[in-house]
């Protein structure tokens, strides 16, 4: 389990990496960044010992940590926005 924290640990550098072994033999991965917003993710046993499946997992965890940082407005935020009837054309 310290192979795997230590790799986790080199590849997220930037967030204080933690893992806990599943009883189904994958882990659960908690990264907190210097606020202490937690990011927590299972990862399976098959995800960790098949090369692709992990390569694949470190990319959505990257992805969803990406996404996490650029904060969206919320969707009331976006809505706020003055509706008015289009204008109407007709022939002569």
């Amino acid at each position: 389990m310290n192979m795997i924290q230590e790799k986790f640990a080199s590849l997220f550098s930037n967030y204080e990496v933690t893992t806990q072994a599943r009883p189904d033999g994958g882990i659960l991965l908690t990264l907190r960044n210097s606020d202490g917003k937690l990011f927590k993710r299972t990862i399976s046993y098959a995800q960790l010992h098949a090369g692709d499946q992990l390569s694949w997992a470190i990319s959505a965890i990257r992805r969803d940590l990406a996404e996490q940082a650029s904060e969206l407005p919320p969707v009331a935020m976006l809505q706020s926005q003055h509706r008015f009837a289009l204008p109407t054309y007709h022939s002569a």
